[in-house]
């Protein structure tokens, strides 16, 4: 397979691609990007062009490892040390390690040896959203490589293409999927996804009605629903910036709800530029809140009475 069939990543691919060509592998690499990227995807190829293996389920020189639990142990750390320096069966031995960002410290230091003295037939490669975790000593003895967020328009392109998905669907779910293709695949089939855009509508059309006793449903539906909170905001934001558009620009297929544009347009006439400006503020504001810790309901609450505020 190699790295064409890896969507996006250009910059990955080339710099990976040039070290292979100009065998200049590097012993360790730090792969950092958003959960569900494809960084594991692409080290999986990378390993296999090392190792000259078609795949690694049975391949002797291509070790996959997850965190035990919620991190990396000590112990798993010391017994990958003990196994790398056991010769390969071809010419390179690879250690895939996913979500090396969970790593304890006493792991993190076992792993210093192996970065220090590696074997010449090493490589180790550590999967992390961010390298912030990971100790300054081994980041410095890693290549770097970034994996950014793919362009909306290349996951839709991939729907439709691969996924058979209708381009008026494909956007919205490419619109939604952050620049994560894994995400958009799981959209696809995600009952959750629709209700949550039917109840993020219910909530916007509750926001600009006023009513109190809808007020009150809407506030007890977020605090059921509080470990979804994130993407509550992000949906009600979504729709809110297709208002936006709507009230400025005559071009409504650069709405992210594209298959919602009656619901956009009747929200519309209601609101001004400079009010949904500010609702996208308070939202985001909430946001950070909620972030920092701050108590769900008092801030959840206060979102609802500032943007109340903002439309009266």
């Amino acid at each position: 397979m190699g790295f064409e069939m890896i969507l996006g990543q250009e910059s990955a691919k080339r710099f990976i691609q040039n070290s292979i060509e100009k065998e200049r592998v590097s012993h360790a690499y730090l792969f950092e990007g958003p959960s569900g990227i494809g960084k594991k995807t692409f080290a999986i190829e990378f390993a296999k062009l090392l190792t000259g293996d078609k795949s690694i389920e049975n391949s002797p020189d291509i070790s996959l490892l997850y965190p035990d639990g919620s991190s990396f142990k000590i112990s798993q750390i010391r017994q990958m040390c003990q196994d790398i320096i056991i010769r390969p069966y071809g010419s390179k031995k690879v250690y895939i390690l996913d979500e090396a960002d969970k790593m304890t410290l006493q792991a993190q230091n076992s792993l210093l040896k192996s970065l220090e003295e590696p074997p010449p037939y090493s490589v180790i490669i550590l999967l992390a959203k961010s390298g912030s975790m990971l100790l300054p000593t081994i980041i410095s003895r890693c290549e770097r490589v970034k994996f950014s967020p793919l362009a909306p328009a290349h996951i839709q392109k991939y729907l439709v293409e691969n996924k058979g998905i209708s381009c008026e669907r494909a956007h919205v779910l490419a619109a939604f999927s952050k620049g994560i293709l894994s995400r958009a695949l799981n959209l696809i089939e995600s009952e959750e996804f629709g209700i949550l855009r039917e109840k993020s509508e219910k909530l916007i059309e509750v926001l600009l009605s006023g009513s109190a006793v809808d007020t009150i449903s809407a506030l007890s539906y977020i605090e059921k629903h509080r470990e979804q909170v994130d993407e509550i905001i992000d949906t009600s934001v979504a729709y809110f910036r297709d208002i936006m558009i709507s009230l400025k620009c005559s071009d409504l297929d650069m709405l992210i709800n594209s298959d919602r544009k009656e619901f956009i347009e009747k929200m519309a006439e209601k609101l001004s530029f400079f009010q949904i400006a500010r609702i996208i503020e308070i939202m985001e504001e909430s946001r950070q809140k909620l972030r920092s810790n701050c108590n769900f309901s008092i801030t959840m609450q206060v979102m609802f009475v500032n943007i109340q505020e903002v439309i009266r």
